[in-house]
């Protein structure tokens, strides 16, 4: 069981962190979650719990400096709410190892052009999916009270979510799958054919 609650600001732009149910208390145990959850919650020893903080973090200006670079949630911390975080991750496994091929390893300007042009495709659809993320998170858990009802009752009984979310996504996959064809160009160059 997951309970949410507001933290320290995001910069200005409002943070949230998430705690497990025990670590959370009665206070949300009490607030009408569906049994068996209170119960589950109640019955599990507390030596069983973890607790473990969500936190925003505007994007990172600048990925890569010299021959080192951050990839995943150390350049872009994703929180769950797209389901994408991993998904990024393996992606710039990828980019990263397709921009370094063929690269001497050796020559430290050859490797620092690589890592800056890695990145630079990279920003724009990784600062989107976080910004979706944060967006999807602040809808879902921090509506004000009164308007709970109204938002469970849009997103259960109309298109919005699909919408605002699912018809943007097919956009960004053929942008990505782009991306994806010019890195195999380039792979296949520096490589000779071979790879």
């Amino acid at each position: 069981m997951v309970g949410e609650h507001r933290g320290a600001d995001r910069g200005g732009q409002g943070n949230h962190r998430q705690l497990a149910g025990a670590a959370v208390g009665r206070t949300h145990s009490d607030r009408g979650f569906a049994a068996p959850l209170p119960q589950l919650v109640a019955a599990t020893p507390p030596e069983n719990m973890q607790r473990w903080e969500l936190r925003d973090r505007k994007p990172v200006g600048q990925w890569s400096k010299g021959r080192v670079t951050l990839v995943g949630d150390a350049a872009h911390p994703t929180s769950p709410y797209a389901a994408y975080g991993a998904g990024m991750a393996i992606e710039d496994g990828y980019f990263l190892g397709r921009r370094l091929a063929g690269v001497d390893l050796s020559d430290h300007q050859a490797v620092r052009r690589a890592l800056e042009e890695f990145e630079e495709p990279r920003k724009p659809h990784t600062a989107r999916q976080v910004q979706q993320a944060y967006l999807l998170g602040q809808v879902f858990h921090h509506a004000p009270r009164p308007l709970r009802y109204v938002r469970d009752l849009v997103l259960d009984h109309t298109p919005l979510l699909q919408k605002v979310v699912g018809e943007s996504s097919p956009g960004e996959i053929v942008k990505q799958i782009a991306e994806i064809d010019k890195a195999e160009q380039r792979f296949a160059a520096a490589v000779g054919g071979q790879g």
